[in-house]
């Protein structure tokens, strides 16, 4: 019984200032301020595609792979806060709700936009009559940066581990000029749970919350003026810093093939603008003005890296529904 139902696109998302640690398995609260982007391809052919729907049994499919209620960090947890409001306002308060969704040519960052895209499945049925603060938490939930991908653009996620609630501040229209050259090296990842559980233990750490704070505000200034370029400068210092960070705890996640491109990218600095950010994945995002993206593909097919163009995405949108 698909009769009843909403289908959602949203967008992934790639760190601005980067998280690590999280209040617990459970909630995924951020220990400290972090900030993002929502991003897509070119032609918008990245994104996360939802379906939630009425249903006779409670049924859930990521990529084609079910998923259970019980399951970590399972949408279920969200789904079933919500179910029997939703059910009453879709006339079938004894059915259930069951949710497909699929990933299309993401590379980094796909839970975010799933989290965002089963929240605006069950906000557009709500008519945003719903206490965005408490839904985002719930979000979290599912994936810690779910904010990042619920408001598009650049966001800031203001977090202490108990409270955590992200503003939006600025659209994604204003990135126009500039083009993410994401550089996958590869589908193997760390676990981010691996980042959150032992980045904690860095002696600095305290001083990294702090600073995060710091930085925060920094990117909002940066964001009033609309100054793209510092922006990302700022990226890349935070991306530096986390991954030495992680380094000596531990957790290694950029491989020597990533560095030497790097190093690589660095070198090109004197050639023209770029800035590098690497998250939790093996990837490589390198940004810089639209005219020069060719130049930075091309070094990444030398380093045997497959180069996406990507540019900052908006806000998950509602593709069709019937409640």
């Amino acid at each position: 019984m698909e009769n009843k139902y909403v289908e959602v696109k949203a967008y992934p998302t790639i760190g601005i200032i980067l998280l690590g640690g999280v209040s617990d398995n459970n909630n995924r609260l951020p220990l400290h301020t972090t900030a993002g982007i929502a991003y897509t391809g070119l032609n918008d052919d990245i994104y996360v595609k939802t379906k939630l729907y009425v249903s006779d049994q409670e049924k859930g499919f990521i990529n084609g792979k079910e998923v259970y209620a019980n399951s970590d960090r399972s949408p279920f947890t969200v789904i079933d806060k919500y179910k029997n409001d939703v059910l009453l306002r879709a006339g079938c308060p004894d059915k259930n709700l069951s949710f497909k969704s699929e990933n299309f040519n993401v590379l980094s960052g796909s839970s975010d936009a799933g989290a965002a895209a089963i929240g605006e499945c069950i906000e557009s049925i709500f008519e945003y009559n719903i206490n965005i603060f408490t839904f985002e938490n719930d979000l979290q939930k599912i994936s810690e940066s779910a904010g990042r991908s619920m408001y598009g653009g650049l966001t800031i996620n203001h977090a202490n581990g108990k409270e955590s609630l992200t503003d939006g501040i600025l659209e994604a229209g204003y990135f126009r000029d500039y083009v993410i050259v994401g550089c996958h090296f590869s589908d193997k990842r760390k676990p981010s749970d691996d980042i959150h559980k032992n980045i904690v233990n860095h002696p600095d750490y305290k001083t990294r919350v702090k600073n995060s704070e710091l930085k925060s505000k920094e990117l909002e200034k940066l964001a009033n003026a609309h100054n793209i370029k510092k922006i990302f400068e700022l990226a890349e210092g935070d991306s530096e810093e986390y991954h030495k960070m992680l380094n000596e705890v531990g957790v290694h996640i950029i491989t020597p093939e990533m560095q030497v491109f790097i190093n690589k990218v660095r070198e090109m600095k004197k050639d023209f603008w770029n800035s590098y950010i690497v998250t939790g994945g093996t990837n490589v995002f390198v940004v810089v003005d639209s005219v020069n993206k060719e130049k930075i593909g091309d070094e990444a097919v030398n380093f045997n890296a497959r180069p996406v163009y990507l540019k900052v995405a908006g806000k998950p949108e509602v593709l069709s529904k019937n409640f």
